[in-house]
């Protein structure tokens, strides 16, 4: 065998669905991309050139809008904490009940456990019983 015959060939691209995929990436990813950026080139360019009463009102504006987006997760996770102490109470509530038939099913599996473990020794329990008794009569006789 040769190399050659392990080598992938190369297929041709679709070019329809090629040219598809170079718009979607182009309306997807560059395009939001380029206007970000512009958008933040532009606020420099308004940032370098404002006087200081513009100054304070874009500070004023920034202000609002970070304690803005402050609130939102604040809201987002108080939201959040509420359900989990409605579910977390739901869930105290209705676990004695279920802790209750787990432990009185573990329990009846104990009783099993031991009254089949007794079963299994007994007989070598009377066993070892009867050899002991008789080694106890032997040594009292001598």
């Amino acid at each position: 065998m040769t190399s050659e015959e392990f080598t992938p060939t190369l297929q041709q691209r679709n070019p329809i669905t090629y040219q598809a995929h170079r718009r979607q990436a182009f309306w997807q990813i560059y395009f939001p991309l380029i206007v970000f950026t512009i958008l933040v080139i532009a606020t420099i360019v308004l940032a370098i050139a404002a006087t200081s009463e513009q100054v304070s009102k874009w500070a004023d504006i920034s202000l609002i809008f970070i304690i803005s987006i402050t609130m939102v997760a604040f809201l987002v996770v108080t939201v959040g904490l509420v359900i989990s102490i409605v579910y977390s109470r739901r869930l105290l509530r209705a676990t004695p009940y279920f802790f209750f038939n787990a432990q009185r099913f573990i329990y009846l599996v104990e009783i099993r456990v031991k009254s089949v473990s007794n079963a299994a020794v007994e007989p070598i329990l009377k066993i070892n019983g009867f050899f002991a008794g008789a080694g106890a009569l032997r040594r009292k006789q001598n």
